[in-house]
């Protein structure tokens, strides 16, 4: 069934995603979900925002395989790029069409016209758009909440990707129109003043945080963790002895 508004059906063009992932990574993802939905029993948190302090701690790498985890588990996703500041296309697929975020949030361009379908079933994106000059006032303008409120009920759940907050404020900007916010916090790479900073702005705004995903850890600290559970493959018990 085509998604539609107002009569007006989005482009069945789908565009592929490559998303390859072990299932290690797979297994991270599928608890992230999990815990996402315990956090969640109701089922009211639709408008999900994925941000970090910097760049380079994989906020749009978790958001993008969340998105796709969360497609294959059944649900119908929208990944947003709400990362305005910079703009590119969506790294994951091939296209020549540019429309996006910025286009509808500056009148050029209407929701349908700029979501894209995948190769995935159920899982829709919208990229950032064109490169503008006032990224900061099209996110506060009230246009892009009233997006929200447009697109909100035809899908299980939008994931929002945003800038790093270390040096924009727009992602405290974004959460406070939304239902919840995850933090992307990479090992040995954000001091923990900075992601108290994070967690302050993010209170301001009355967002709800809740949570945040160590990014990036040390493969001899994660096989550390699980070695101890005899269903990895390990010989040693659960007790040792002190």
């Amino acid at each position: 069934m085509k998604l539609s508004y107002g009569g007006h059906k989005v482009k069945d063009i789908k565009y592929n995603v490559s998303c390859a992932l072990n299932n290690t990574f797979e297994e991270a993802y599928k608890v992230l979900r999990a815990n996402i939905q315990f956090c969640d029993p109701d089922k009211r948190i639709k408008t999900l925002v994925f941000t970090s302090y910097s760049l380079g701690e994989g906020k749009s790498t978790t958001s993008i395989n969340l998105s796709v985890v969360l497609s294959k588990y059944g649900l119908k996703v929208l990944y947003l790029d709400a990362d305005l500041r910079k703009p590119m296309m969506f790294k994951s697929i091939k296209s020549d069409d540019y429309k996006g975020l910025s286009n509808i949030l500056i009148g050029q361009s209407k929701v349908e016209e700029t979501i894209k379908k995948t190769n995935i079933e159920g899982f829709d994106f919208i990229s950032c758009g064109i490169k503008t000059q006032n990224p900061g006032e099209l996110i506060s303008n009230g246009k892009f909440e009233e997006m929200l409120d447009q697109i909100r009920d035809s899908y299980d759940m939008i994931i929002i990707d945003t800038p790093p907050m270390g040096s924009v404020i727009d992602a405290a900007v974004i959460a406070s129109m939304c239902d919840a916010v995850i933090l992307v916090i990479s090992q040995n790479k954000v001091k923990c003043r900075n992601a108290a900073m994070m967690k302050e702005q993010l209170e301001k705004a009355n967002a709800n945080i809740l949570g945040a995903v160590f990014n990036k850890v040390n493969k001899i600290d994660y096989k550390n963790y699980y070695n101890g559970y005899d269903y990895y493959g390990s010989s040693k018990k659960y007790a040792k002895k002190i």
